[in-house]
Formats: structure tokens, sequence, C-alpha cells
């Protein structure tokens, strides 16, 4: 039997390692593989996210036609605010998306987390509500695209004791109605009046429901249940660029969908657009187009 010299054992040894240089090629490839896998992944995780949207906006809107058919083909308003309670478009809307809150619990204007329909919030939607507001698991990402942009005239519109005025519709459909409450109980009126589908000339061209990241926009509360437009000053905008302190943070969420927002319109179909694709003739600050109930504007 013939024995390895030692000395010839270690040379084999060192022969078998890396050197350095080698192993910072090594790292630098593995670097440069991730750096490049990455972003792929970051895509995957943003279409997966902005499918779900889709999917959840497609809930809603089938809940908001259930509503419509066993309420005289009316829609449900946006919000109905007293000093005692207040309902939202999804306070009226809750048992046709499969939840059961007692009524007791939809109208304090806070639903508990408990009863929180999981696809109210866009899993993209990354706003966290304002601090002592609600609970993270409260988180509503949507509101109505509101009737036009008046203040007490179009939006926040006195009941005028439950007679309900309806304005004309110039916008979409989202009525806001505000009073003293029902006469006996001082709370909102669960039979409160909404607009008709014929409202909606061209559902495949209106918007119904758009994405809202406000830091107050929690389930089952008035504000902001409505938009009025993509821009603007305030918080009923899907983008406030005005102030850096805005509780819209639309403008820092304008990315939630690669730069886009999805948009559910009255035909039940969902598409995720650029603000600046949704106005027609008008702009992002006065808004025609698909904001508004008039064809090819």
């Amino acid at each position: 039997m013939s024995l390895t010299p030692i000395s010839n054992a270690k040379e084999k040894s060192k022969n078998c390692g890396f050197t350095l240089i080698e192993l910072l090629v090594v790292i630098a490839i593995i670097a440069i593989l991730a750096a490049m896998l990455l972003p792929a992944l970051a895509g995957a995780k943003a279409k997966g996210q902005r499918i779900q949207c889709v999917s959840q906006m497609r809930q809603l809107g089938v809940g908001f036609n259930l509503f419509a058919s066993e309420n005289e083909d009316r829609y449900p308003p946006a919000a109905y605010g007293t000093s005692g309670g207040q309902l939202a478009w999804d306070s009226w809307i809750h048992r046709y998306i499969g939840v059961n809150a007692p009524d007791s619990d939809l109208i304090t204007g806070l639903t508990s987390p408990q009863f929180c329909p999981k696809i109210e919030k866009c899993p993209a939607d990354r706003v966290q509500i304002m601090a002592g507001w609600a609970d993270y698991s409260q988180r509503r990402t949507y509101a109505m695209n509101s009737v036009g942009l008046a203040h007490g005239s179009e939006w926040q519109v006195d009941t005028k004791g439950q007679t309900y005025p309806l304005p004309m519709a110039k916008h979409g459909i989202g009525i806001y109605w505000q009073d003293s409450g029902l006469p006996t109980t001082g709370l909102p009126d669960w039979e409160a009046k909404g607009y008709k589908s014929t409202t909606i000339k061209s559902p495949a061209d209106t918007i119904m429901l758009v994405e809202e990241p406000n830091f107050q926009n929690v389930v089952g509360n008035v504000w902001p249940s409505i938009c009025l437009g993509p821009s603007g000053s305030g918080d009923l905008y899907q983008v406030d660029p005005n102030t850096a302190d805005a509780h819209n943070y639309g403008n820092d969420e304008y990315g939630i969908h690669s730069h886009r927002f999805n948009y559910l319109f009255h035909d039940n179909h969902v598409q995720a657009l650029k603000i600046e694709q949704t106005v027609g003739i008008g702009n992002i600050d006065t808004p025609r187009g698909m904001w508004t109930v008039t064809p090819g504007d």
C-alpha cells in the first residue's frame, strides 16, 4: 500500500478551494440575477393584486345590482348622515355581499371589525387609517362617483323631511343625504331614495365606484363615501396634489396599480386606468368623460 505524502494532500486541498476573486465573481453574478428577478416578482405581485381588486369591485357591483333589483330599480344612496347615526353605500349592500351585521351595528358609521367585508379593501392599498379613528381591519378603499360637485345642492343634500328630492345627476349617482334623522329616533332612514338605473344612459361608459385611498376611509362611514373627481383639494378626490399633509394620499398611492386606479362601471366591468384617461373632453380638475352621465363628452 502506498501512502500519499502529506505535502501532496495539502496541495490537492488547496486546488479544490475557491480563490477570493472567484467568490466575488459568484457573488456578483448572484446579485445581478437577483436584481433581474426582483422586478419580475414585484410585477407579478402587483398584477395579482390588481386582478384581486378587479374581482372584488365586480362583487361589489353585483351587490349594487342585487340591491336595485329588490328596491324599485333604485341604487342605494352613497351616504346618509344625521347626529344620531349614519349609513353609507356599503351599509345598504352589506347583506348582498355575503355579510350579516345587525342593523344596530351598521347604523353606527363604523362597522365592527368582525363584520367588515374583506372585499372592501384593495390588496394594494397600504394607506394607514387615521390614528384613533378605526382599526386597520375596518379599512375601505372605494367610494361612489358623486352626483356633482356642488356642496349643499349636489352632495350633502337636505332630505327635505325624508321626501328625497333627487338633484339632476351630472356626474354619477352618489347622492349624500343629510338631515336631523327620522322624527321618532333621530336615526338615518334605511328607505332613503337613490337613483334609478335608467339615470345612466351609457352603463359601459359611466363610473360607479372608484379607488379613493383616504386615511379616513373605513367601512360604513359617510366620509369619504363619495368621490368628486380625479384631482382636487380636499378629502373627496382620488388625488390631492395641493398640500403635502393631505388626508387623501392618492398622490402617494398613485401607483397603486402601476400608476393606475381601478374603476367599476355601471355595466359591472372594471378597468385599470390612468386618471387622464377617464376625463374625456374635460381635465383632471373638471372631469367629464367617464365621470358623467352624458354620453360622448
